[in-house]
């Protein structure tokens, strides 16, 4: 069973500026509402966990969806961390979307959301960057690299993004977001990720792959706040 989380975070509280300021501790947070996982896994492997913050009418309020296989228990978030229930589901609200994957099929036309950090491995042979960087990833920062990372992850990932005629060429329906790079702190090492909101409209051609990727998510760095692809039923959206 997947589930799909949704905290308003009430910024003027302590521990969310805190857990906002540094990705490791928004983490900690999120798999302290989960149990411990089988030895040799990681909790966020294991329960599939993926989540995604943006902002909500205003800089006072962010928006946490988090995804996971496992219900999870939020009961035990500070006093004070999550807004007034803002809306009849209540705050946090949680609900089961097995069935809303379930009906995605091939053909399907939808609108998605993808928060991601997209980068490449060097190669050992490259001859461009230097030597420390040889097998380790770079982030990609130029937007044109950055839709041909998507457009490979969308290949991947059973989809095509729709297009539109723009002066006589087909160009993706995509808005590319860049925001400032995330950072954080884990056993002294400063972690720090390059930023990517991608919004546009998609195609599904393979089915399983792209339930896959709804679950396992897309790219790297999931355990900090990236990958989750969130998607929504265009109108007329069978082709």
């Amino acid at each position: 069973m997947l589930y799909l989380s949704r905290l308003i975070l009430n910024t003027r509280q302590r521990a969310v500026q805190r857990d906002l300021a540094d990705c490791n501790r928004l983490h900690a947070r999120i798999m302290a509402a989960l149990p411990g996982a089988p030895d040799r896994t990681t909790a966020r492997e294991h329960f599939g966990v993926l989540y995604r913050l943006e902002p909500l009418d205003g800089p006072e309020h962010m928006r946490l969806l988090v995804q996971s296989n496992h219900l999870p228990d939020w009961s035990n978030l500070p006093a004070g961390y999550l807004t007034p229930s803002i809306d009849e589901r209540g705050n946090p609200a949680v609900r089961s979307i097995e069935d809303e994957i379930g009906r995605i099929r091939q053909g399907m036309r939808l609108r998605f959301r993808l928060r991601a950090n997209p980068t490449k491995r060097v190669s050992e042979r490259n001859t461009e960057q230097d030597a420390r960087w040889h097998g380790k990833r770079i982030e990609l920062r130029r937007e044109a690299d950055q839709l041909a990372w998507l457009e490979r992850k969308a290949h991947e990932c059973g989809f095509v993004l729709l297009g539109v005629q723009l002066a006589g060429a087909d160009l993706p329906d995509l808005r590319i977001t860049e925001t400032p790079k995330q950072h954080g702190q884990r056993d002294n090492q400063r972690l720090s990720f390059g930023v990517a909101l991608f919004e546009g409209q998609l195609t599904v051609v393979d089915t399983a792959h792209f339930h896959q990727a709804l679950r396992a998510g897309v790219g790297s760095a999931k355990a900090y706040g990236f990958g989750l692809l969130s998607v929504a039923l265009l109108s007329g959206g069978a082709s």
